[in-house]
């Protein structure tokens, strides 16, 4: 069985592991809301100085391989998770025992997000390892007066954000499809001329690298990619449920950025205005950093995409070097230039619908391998971004 070089999906780390992949997922589910109830502390008795048992607490546990579907199967319809009250003392038993933990298996990257509040509870960034969800209540004692807690309770979204090599990003029609199946000719993706193809995640394995050695004759670098359904103007405020896409950005190496090189307009209504290359570029870029700002720092190329229409190379090539400039937004109106303008790591023309995306794949291998250099593939360096948005 061969070993796969990449950096793992479900930790964040690069290591080496000895199995092999699936070469394409489709993310059907990547939220679930639970109402989430730690258990009670038990009752003291003043007089014998009993203690009363704490209550258990709720924890999460990351499970590799673990989806949505499979986790919702396992809680067989229910929407509740509770742990165990701690037990009242006795006369013949002055220390009571705790209430039972509750264990809820999880998809690793899962972040829990209390759904009132929005403020993070737990970031699942570990396979195997505990995260506390829910605390139980204090069981009965002398600080108490003898009268055990209540145990922590709330209503917790749990969202799995993909932690990608590349993340590919663009509205609607742009052909980040197209670009993934140049990537990956052997797999069947679904192209279509007609905006929204892509209407879940899909998460491939990108191989065969020019001038890659493989390692011990049997190792295959590998780069793991999304495709992400199109955003549209407004995305950072969840039109077009544009929130559940840009979220599976926030861990990715590298942003593939996809533009259609004559523009684009949503649909044929007159009220849809129509955008330049370059304005589509700039919004984008302002959805990006009102999102998240973290996600305009991150290492980009932009592919300009269908340039074998009709003035397509001489458009493109007018893109390029106007994208070239550090102020490139400059000639934009004031309501569409970022805050932030994207510093591009490669400008490429591409044509994706006839496999000519140029030395896209082995600029993205090169950029990738600049920010995470070659290591000791036994040593796990898992690293967590500190980013701020949580859904």
């Amino acid at each position: 069985m061969r070993r796969v070089w990449c950096r793992l999906l479900s930790t964040g780390a690069r290591t080496c592991v000895s199995k092999k992949m699936n070469d394409m997922s489709i993310i059907d589910e990547d939220r679930i809301r639970l109402s989430i109830r730690a258990g009670n502390g038990g009752l003291g008795i003043l007089r014998f100085n009993g203690l009363g048992g704490d209550g258990g607490n709720v924890y999460m546990i990351g499970q590799p391989n673990l989806d949505f579907r499979e986790m919702r199967k396992r809680l067989a319809g229910s929407r509740k998770i509770r742990a165990g009250d701690g037990q009242k003392a006795l006369h013949t038993k002055l220390v009571a025992e705790r209430g039972e933990d509750a264990i809820l298996h999880v998809p690793v990257g899962v972040e829990a997000v209390d759904a009132e509040t929005n403020v993070l509870i737990a970031r699942c960034t570990r396979p195997f390892h505990r995260y506390l969800v829910a605390r139980g209540g204090l069981g009965g004692c002398r600080d108490n007066q003898y009268q055990g807690r209540r145990g922590e309770r709330c209503v917790v979204d749990f969202h799995l954000k993909l932690r990608p090599n590349i993340g590919l990003v663009g509205f609607p029609n742009a052909g980040k499809s197209t670009i993934m199946k140049a990537l990956i000719p052997k797999k069947t993706i679904k192209i279509a001329s007609y905006p929204f193809t892509t209407r879940k995640p899909q998460l491939c394995y990108v191989r065969d690298f020019d001038g890659v050695t493989n390692v011990e004759g049997d190792d295959e670098f590998t780069l793991s990619i999304v495709d992400l359904p199109g955003i549209i103007e407004g995305a950072s405020l969840n039109r077009g449920r544009g929130i559940s896409f840009l979220k599976h950005l926030q861990y990715s190496d590298v942003l593939l950025m996809v533009v259609d090189v004559t523009g684009f307009k949503l649909s044929v209504s007159p009220s849809e205005p129509f955008r330049s290359a370059l304005e589509t570029v700039a919004l984008l870029n302002i959805e990006l950093e009102r999102y998240d700002p973290h996600l305009v720092r991150k290492p980009t190329v932009l592919a300009i995409n269908k340039t074998d229409l009709p003035n397509g190379e001489n458009k493109a090539a007018e893109l390029i070097d106007i994208l070239r400039r550090s102020e490139w937004s400059a000639s934009l109106s004031e309501d569409m230039r970022p805050q932030r303008p994207l510093v591009f790591d490669a400008l490429i023309a591409t044509a994706a619908k006839h496999g000519r995306i140029g030395d896209l794949k082995n600029t993205l291998r090169s950029i990738y391998a600049f920010i995470h250099p070659p290591s000791d593939p036994m040593e796990e360096t898992p690293s967590l971004h500190n980013n701020t948005r949580l859904v």
